[in-house]
């Protein structure tokens, strides 16, 4: 019950952070701004206006398979689940969005949104900040706040040095339409596991 207040009272001073600026364009490490190891994409305008995305104007669009009434703008959707980028895929409790997490050792953790049909969306309305669990008791744990890359393709954070693998990184995004903070839950095995 603690670790949830805790949390929530985390994720509020992520918002507040990340309203104010405070954090924008840091990198918490010796990466300039805009670095993420990932591949360039180009963020297509037709993408945006689909559901989950930016410029979508239709319809609170939930899950295709949900719907009490057949929605268009929905067809098709849902049918795509797999990662672009090696990472841990997961569709938002929103039932819209789509978000792959991925971690490279010298790149730090990395998040990429998708719309209802898998298409990269740019990452400015996502807010989001994790808390990384070593498995050593030794070690800290470290919380970063994840910053949007120059084009805003993606949200990254590096977490140092001080946690060896394997941990636990502890994903908490703020989507566009909610208050409260979604955790999603990703492990980092050691090498050879």
């Amino acid at each position: 019950m603690a670790r949830i207040s805790l949390v929530r009272s985390l994720a509020v001073l992520s918002v507040l952070a990340l309203a104010s600026g405070a954090g924008a364009g840091e990198t918490h490490g010796t990466k300039g701004p805009g670095s993420t190891c990932l591949p360039t994409v180009h963020i297509t305008e037709a993408a945006e206006r689909q559901p989950g995305g930016a410029l979508y104007q239709g319809p609170a669009a939930g899950h295709h398979k949900k719907q009490k009434k057949p929605m268009p703008q929905m067809k098709g959707a849902h049918q795509d689940h797999k990662p672009r980028h090696g990472g841990a895929f997961f569709m938002a409790p929103n039932k819209i969005h789509h978000l792959e997490g991925v971690f490279r050792e010298g790149c730090g953790f990395q998040v990429v949104f998708y719309n209802a049909f898998t298409k990269r969306i740019h990452v400015d309305r996502f807010r989001a900040f994790i808390n990384v669990v070593p498995d050593k008791q030794h070690e800290p744990e470290v919380m970063r706040f994840l910053s949007a890359n120059g084009d805003n393709t993606a949200l990254y954070a590096d977490i140092g040095d001080t946690v060896t693998k394997p941990f636990g990184i502890e994903l908490f995004v703020e989507f566009p339409e909610s208050e409260d903070p979604q955790l999603f839950n990703f492990r980092v095995t050691a090498p050879g596991n």
